[in-house]
């Protein structure tokens, strides 16, 4: 009798234990925050009020963000182009380690390679559902050619558990698109000619929807990444007539190669304003919820403007770099400076600023640092900014942000390197040929040297027109082999060819 009750006793302190784990687990899930990044794609410095009060656009729910919260002044992608730029922000390394160089569709396809987000790197979604974390990608993927290929890696390969996107822009604009996949399934076009759906209302309402569906008593990572305003540009009539009314009663200029009437700006500034009112509907939906206060809200974009009037009868390319030289592609800061909005209710002050460096390379180790989590064993470039936020450090608390990038177009450098308010530019000693990337450039990428450096003061010439190497030897000297280093260093991981390069024939 006394053996059997000691076993009892023993199994009692066992379910005890075991249902003490249980709440603890618990508790840990309810208190670990959720986390949204809303990343616009190509969205210019100055497209937005909350960073250019002379803004043309209409854009009252980022300015009610940026109020609730603080801007970034100082925040830059992690290429000025859209695929490395999006490696770089789920990965918190830079691209050019990954092996992701340049956009991936047209340029990748078969039978040259199967360039891709590889499955070995390791992204903010799969450190979260790791812990429990749902997980959602709702918009523009970008890191693979096309889903299901079977050679290449999907959003659920990197811990996205739901996904709803296009592999690159939504086709053929944003009006009406036909290339969105929901978890694998082709869903053909959506929205009629007689009852037009557009992509960005297309993302709110499937967050909506993924939000309301969700397991209200788990944390969440919900990534979206719209489609606007990259160009082809579209959004409803009464926003195009809207801003086009403005253009011929001279409230906004006409630009010239615009279209007739200025069509071409009237639909880029309305596709800005479209995705502003899709994501006013998304944060009313956290605010339905009550749970803004344990939502850390993260909005930025892909890169620069694209500025180059392109697509003959629909040019939107007009987006405004701001302050800023070089535009996409460059990695200028207009290429690479993002309008930036950082908010948590309780943690981060309400209309402020922070003007420390910054980049999408610090969201992942920030993350981590946020819920305790171990940043991957690998070269991560980014750094927690959580002593910047919670104690106000006024310098970036790791390593200088610095960029490399295989082919700007234009006046613009090769690699950079930002330090302070300091900017060290310089160009690749090796020149790529015309026309598009491909894998054969890589044995370029990793064989250039640095050449034609240029020391700028980027809080004092945002414009990067007046280098001080003369007047700064000593700064000039330090920053110049700061950044020898690390792009040798960059070099020496970036992936060979042999690691994309495909056999496989065109189907």
């Amino acid at each position: 009798m006394i053996q059997v009750k000691r076993h009892i006793f023993i199994l009692s302190i066992i379910v005890v234990f075991a249902t003490s784990c249980q709440q603890r687990q618990a508790d840990d899930k309810l208190s670990r925050p959720n986390f949204l990044i809303l990343l616009a794609d190509d969205l210019g410095y100055g497209d937005v009020s909350f960073t250019n009060p002379k803004a043309l656009i209409e854009t009252p729910n980022l300015d009610k963000l940026a109020a609730s919260g603080a801007i970034l002044t100082d925040c830059y992608s992690a290429s000025s182009m859209c695929s490395p730029s999006r490696a770089g922000l789920l990965t918190g390394r830079t691209p050019t380690r990954i092996g992701i160089h340049d956009w991936i569709k047209e340029i990748y396809k078969k039978p040259y390679s199967n360039v891709h987000l590889p499955v070995e790197e390791t992204t903010i979604a799969e450190i979260l559902q790791s812990v429990g974390y749902q997980t959602a990608v709702i918009g523009k993927w970008h890191l693979n050619n096309a889903f299901r290929t079977g050679n290449h890696s999907d959003p659920d390969d990197h811990g996205f558990k739901y996904w709803f996107s296009t592999a690159g822009q939504s086709e053929p604009t944003h009006r009406n698109p036909d290339n969105f996949f929901e978890n694998g399934d082709s869903l053909g076009q959506i929205g009629t000619p007689e009852n037009p759906e557009f992509s960005s209302a297309i993302l709110a309402d499937k967050a909506i929807s993924w939000l309301n569906e969700r397991q209200k008593e788990i944390p969440f990572f919900l990534y979206i990444p719209f489609h606007e305003p990259h160009v082809v540009c579209d959004a409803p009539d009464i926003l195009k007539e809207k801003y086009l009314s403005r253009i011929s009663g001279g409230d906004i200029p006409l630009l010239d190669q615009t279209g007739e009437k200025g069509l071409g700006q009237a639909e880029y500034y309305a596709c800005v304003e479209n995705m502003d009112l899709a994501i006013g509907r998304i944060l009313e939906a956290l605010k339905q919820e009550d749970i803004l206060n344990n939502t850390w809200i993260f909005f930025s974009s892909d890169n620069g403007p694209d500025t180059g009037r392109k697509y003959q009868g629909r040019l939107q390319s007009v987006g405004d770099n701001g302050p800023f030289r070089g535009r996409k592609r460059w990695i200028l800061d207009g290429g690479i400076h993002q309008a930036s909005i950082l908010v948590k209710p309780g943690t981060i002050e309400a209309g402020s600023k922070i003007s420390v460096p910054i980049g999408h390379v610090d969201l992942l180790p920030t993350i981590c640092d946020i819920t305790g989590l171990e940043i991957p064993k690998v070269v991560i470039d980014g750094c927690s900014i959580l002593p910047v936020i919670e104690s106000g450090l006024e310098e970036r608390p790791g390593s200088p942000l610095h960029w490399h990038f295989y082919s700007p177009r234009g006046d613009s450098p090769q690699s950079v390197l930002r330090k302070g308010d300091w900017v060290i530019t310089a160009n690749w000693n090796t020149k790529r040929p015309a026309g598009r990337f491909n894998l054969d450039y890589i044995e370029m990428i990793k064989s250039a040297k640095l050449v034609d450096f240029q020391l700028y003061n980027i809080r004092h010439d945002p414009s990067q027109t007046n280098p001080l190497n003369l007047q700064k030897p000593t700064l000039y000297k330090e920053m110049k082999e700061m950044l020898i280093e690390v792009h040798t260093e960059v070099q020496d991981e970036c992936p060979n060819k042999t690691k994309f390069s495909s056999n496989e024939e065109t189907k």
